[in-house]
């Protein structure tokens, strides 16, 4: 990787991916990382990075509005479908003193990713995916090529600590 590129992807955190073209505008599709309306409603300027094509590029963004299925970007200067098209695949990123505060026991997926997580001090290996389910999060841990869902509620996790990629759980009393 470009130490440019990757020295400014160390301040910038991923918020979604650009999806398929939509119309004949240079609009896309925008498949959105978070939940936390308030990262997306105050957008302006985003890093743009795919790592396949080993390219990144600051954008600022034109307008956006509420799609048919999706949320739709207008960047400034991709005026046609022929010039919105090279952005399809291409993660966008923000600054991460960008973000929200978040209260009490809350966490940006990010913060989540690659914690190894402990089971009554166990190590039952890594986060490798976070399930929405509506009522709360359900980790995907990998361990050895064996997947485990962990679920992010009170009574089972004992303590998050995002500095040092740890989560201690209890074992549940019907296991």
């Amino acid at each position: 990787m470009n130490p440019r590129i990757e020295k400014i992807l160390e301040e910038m955190v991923p918020i979604g991916v650009i999806g398929k073209v939509h119309g004949l505008k240079g609009e896309v599709r925008f498949v959105v990382f978070t939940n936390v309306p308030e990262i997306i409603e105050n957008l302006d300027e985003v890093f743009l990075y795919s790592e396949e094509k080993g390219r990144g590029f600051f954008l600022r963004i034109e307008g956006m509005r509420l799609g048919p299925k999706s949320i739709l970007l207008k960047f400034e200067e991709f005026d046609t479908r022929e010039d919105a098209e090279v952005l399809e695949g291409f993660k966008v990123y923000i600054r991460r003193d960008e973000l929200p505060e978040l209260g009490e026991n809350e966490y940006y997926y990010e913060e989540i990713y690659d914690c190894e997580v402990y089971e009554d001090g166990e190590d039952i290996g890594k986060v490798v995916d976070i399930i929405e389910t509506g009522s709360n999060e359900v980790l995907v841990v990998e361990k050895d090529g064996k997947e485990r869902l962990v679920p992010m509620i009170k009574d089972y996790v004992e303590e998050v600590d995002t500095e040092k990629k740890i989560i201690r759980i209890r074992k549940m009393e019907w296991i």
